[in-house]
């Protein structure tokens, strides 16, 4: 596949644009050139465009740079010790820099003033010989896109913050209260119509990363599913499921050329094949494209490899959560389970998580007690490795290599997991005719991909709130890792209830040639009060805008 251009290419000349220093919602670009340099010039003119995805958060290890998100929650632990997301998940939480996790406040709205920079500044005064319409139409899409996620990123953050709605100016009043999570939802989705119909459907491979009009469809679905959840719809408002459950569906419905844009993708191996794939792949709506590289694999590499550093560690906790290949549940207690627990379980699980035997880059994993890859600093902690993202062909070891990693943001299956939990809430299980499928029949779609065998790939769930734990249970499994949960329980109003439990792993010791004993322990305590549903602002923050009140607790 071609390298991503406009990543790739020279970002100084429109840097001085957009870059800032200690960026606040008050601050004005310190280097500023003069916007009237970029109007007839298209490289430039899209160079600024391809600039604003940089602001876009990524998702690999991006936790103080070595932790990622999942190692936060009860999917993971990180390795090292000390690292960002055991500071996060034990509750070391403030308002000061030390203390801020996950805090991208200034950042995102860096990000948020260099769109306004271009929709008031350059889109309006670009030459017509130098840029069609058309052209423009798409650049301005983007830019708005990418303006509604980075919103989107502080509204799942904070609730509702100081909606910032054009450039601000020295002379202007900078103690800007915050809006209501409602005012924010809607100004988010009223960016999402506005790029819409902007937005191409698809783009050449040359130019793989960009916004589409899919992708713009996806985050307005996702919105609107966060704001229909039980910590945002204190009423219940079951509308609020259904407008969500008619946005998921415009994803689900999109065509191109009389075929539809998106499906799951079953090539190769399907599942794990899917995350280092880029050409061809319809399931990719929109992600955060990432130079070829095997950073991944070495920072989350079983360190028995040289250069592994052990990185994310999949908990017990998620393992647990993986079913047995006929559907049925895992149980320890069932001896014919607990004597072979990592066969004929969901094919996702060996997809995403290296346990005890498996194999990878030519080697197979030992975590028992005295095995090669528990021996030394930053071993797993729970016995287990990650799995997921990395590709074999990324080899940090001779003969080294390099793949594909471009962080998934929206994905088909997440569509239909958001249209199947909004779906239910609003109809049920099963859905009236006037929609594509049911919660049902989209759930069944993700758990045949999945290689579920026999009739276990359709749900068995009778009721709204049976279909509901379904739903919920597919969402842990199907995107674990990819910075959903975090976010998912504080919307669920779960967090208080799962992220106390500790986080747990398997000692593993050997006592035959290939017989070995399984014992739980606690690797990690979690703490979780309910001021935590919502991030505290930076004080810093707080003494510079009057007008903002911190978020409650804090």
């Amino acid at each position: 596949m071609k390298a991503f251009k406009y990543f790739l290419a020279s970002l100084t000349i429109v840097a001085v644009l957009t870059s800032c220093s200690n960026e606040t919602i008050q601050n004005e670009p310190v280097q500023y050139v003069s916007p009237d340099i970029v109007y007839g010039n298209v490289v430039l003119i899209t160079q600024m465009v391809n600039r604003l995805y940089t602001h876009i958060p990524g998702g690999y290890n991006r936790l103080g740079g070595s932790s990622m998100v999942a190692a936060a929650t009860d999917e993971a632990v990180n390795a090292a010790r000390g690292s960002e997301a055991e500071l996060w998940g034990t509750g070391s939480w403030g308002t000061t820099p030390a203390t801020q996790r996950d805090d991208l406040f200034s950042a995102l709205y860096a990000g948020i003033r260099a769109t306004f920079v271009y929709s008031e500044e350059i889109h309006p005064n670009i030459v017509d010989a130098v840029m069609g319409k058309a052209d423009r139409d798409v650049h301005y899409g983007q830019v708005l896109f990418v303006r509604a996620l980075l919103n989107f990123e502080l509204l799942k953050r904070y609730g509702g913050y100081p909606l910032i709605q054009r450039s601000l100016k020295p002379s202007d009043d900078l103690n800007i209260p915050k809006s209501s999570y409602d005012e924010c939802v809607r100004y988010i989705v009223s960016l999402c119509d506005e790029a819409i119909p902007l937005l191409n459907i698809v783009y050449p491979t040359s130019d793989f990363g960009r916004a589409t009009r899919g992708a713009a469809m996806a985050l307005k679905a996702r919105v609107l599913l966060y704001a229909a959840s039980p910590l945002h719809n204190t009423s219940s408002d079951v509308s609020k499921w259904a407008e969500a459950a008619a946005a998921a569906e415009q994803v689900i419905s999109l065509t191109n050329a009389g075929a539809k844009v998106y499906d799951l993708y079953t090539a190769g191996t399907g599942y794990d094949a899917f995350f280092n794939t880029l050409a061809g792949n319809k399931e990719i709506i929109f992600s955060k494209m990432e130079v070829r590289s095997n950073t991944i694999e070495q920072l989350n590499g079983p360190v028995s490899l040289v250069g592994g550093r052990g990185g994310t560690n999949p908990s017990l906790n998620l393992v647990n959560a993986y079913e047995r290949i006929d559907g049925t549940p895992f149980d320890w207690n069932n001896p014919e389970h607990a004597a072979d627990p990592f066969a004929n379980r969901d094919p996702r699980f060996a997809k995403s998580i290296l346990y005890n035997g498996s194999s990878w880059m030519g080697t197979t994993i030992d975590t028992f007690e005295g095995g090669k890859d528990l021996q030394t600093i930053n071993a797993t902690r729970t016995g287990f490795y990650l799995r997921k993202f990395l590709s074999q062909n990324a080899r940090f070891v001779a003969p080294t290599g390099v793949a594909d990693h471009c962080f998934p943001l929206f994905r088909y299956a997440e569509v239909l997991l958001n249209y199947a939990e909004a779906m239910n809430e609003a109809y049920g299980p099963d859905a009236p005719a006037a929609y594509s499928m049911s919660a049902r029949q989209a759930l069944t779609l993700i758990r045949n991909r999945a290689g579920l065998t026999g009739n276990q790939s359709v749900p068995s769930a009778k009721t709204k709130e049976e279909m509901r734990d379904a739903i919920r249970r597919e969402r842990r499994i199907e995107l674990a890792f990819e910075e959903h949960r975090h976010m998912d329980l504080r919307r669920w109003k779960l967090a208080e209830e799962v992220l106390t439990k500790p986080v747990t792993g398997l000692k593993i010791v050997k006592t035959g040639d290939s017989e070995f004993s399984y014992s739980v322990q606690t690797v990690e305590n979690r703490v979780f009060n309910p001021k935590m549903y919502f991030y505290p602002f930076p004080q810093e923050e707080i003494s510079r805008n009057s007008s903002l009140n911190q978020n409650p607790g804090w």
